[in-house]
């Protein structure tokens, strides 16, 4: 115990910094716009690399006999989930929603026709993921999310309860960012240097990457008012009494959607299918996963 007779608590200075640092719009934001800045330019450089608009088949096989609908319907994915990315940051800075209220609408609702476009066409991709059962379930819950909490947030917006405008604001942008997520880990795993099973990359790119976003901005939901302004620790605390039901029910869901395309959808995850974003430090452009003919 110190000098006041205060025990010792190792959780203090850290919960300190989350209370002054992070629980307000300040630190978050500047993360948030970081990553938007590092990362937005990766998609662009894919679409500059990728040939999409042909019949190599690069997309998922929503179509199998029509790769270049696949194609496109990736191309059209990509393209819209650009300006999402880059806008979001921007939609929640405070000063500029508050001084400039008619570029904050027009702003929102570019994100939400692009992030609806986006979304709608990621879909079909999600669901005929070549990576497994679990990437697809995975990948197809994200379109699904993110397309329903746009609307949500669209919708509230609209009826101007912008208490819950917000709320399901950062659940959208929550998938809207799971792109940079995908980068990092990406780059996490290639630092790591052990090679990893298909299936564990998948599942940080379709599962962790958005889901831990979710956790994130539920967790900021339940530590902040409408104002972003941290509601103290009792507060806090009792907001988060119903997380881990809404997290265990969120499994649930997700694990039963694993299952029901396990039994009734099985899929063959050894067939070939290119990919550019396979590309080999050589040059080369294999098939991913590695077809068996081209294994020693």
């Amino acid at each position: 115990s110190g000098m006041d007779g205060d025990m010792f608590n190792p959780l203090k200075a850290p919960y300190a910094f989350l209370e002054t640092y992070v629980f307000n719009e300040s630190l978050p934001w500047f993360f948030m716009l970081a990553g938007t800045f590092i990362f937005a330019a990766a998609p662009i450089f894919y679409l500059m690399a990728a040939p999409l608009i042909s019949d190599i088949p690069m997309g998922a096989p929503a179509f199998k006999a029509r790769p270049l609908v696949n194609n496109l319907l990736l191309l059209a994915h990509v393209v819209f989930a650009i300006m999402p990315l880059c806008l979001g940051p921007w939609l929640f800075h405070a000063t500029l929603r508050r001084e400039k209220p008619k570029l904050h609408r027009r702003m929102g609702q570019i994100y939400v026709i692009c992030c609806l476009i986006s979304a709608a066409t990621s879909l079909p991709l999600g669901l005929s993921n070549h990576g497994g059962n679990i990437p697809r379930v995975g990948f197809g819950s994200l379109a699904v999310a993110w397309f329903v909490f746009t609307w949500l947030a669209y919708h509230y917006a609209r009826k101007k309860n912008f208490v819950q405008h917000r709320r399901w604001m950062f659940r959208s942008y929550a998938c809207t960012y799971a792109f940079v997520n995908i980068k990092v880990y990406g780059h996490l795993l290639i630092m790591a240097g052990s090679p990893f099973p298909l299936l564990v990359v998948k599942t940080l790119q379709s599962c962790v990457s958005w889901m831990s976003n979710l956790l994130i901005a539920e967790i900021y939901l339940a530590a902040t008012t409408y104002l972003g302004v941290y509601v103290g620790r009792k507060v806090f605390l009792k907001n988060l009494q119903s997380l881990p039901a809404k997290v265990a029910i969120f499994l649930a869901v997700f694990l039963t959607g694993v299952l029901i395309s396990y039994t009734y959808f099985p899929m063959n995850v050894e067939e070939g299918h290119f990919d550019i974003r396979s590309m080999t430090q050589g040059g080369h452009l294999p098939m991913a996963p590695p077809s068996p003919m081209s294994q020693p």
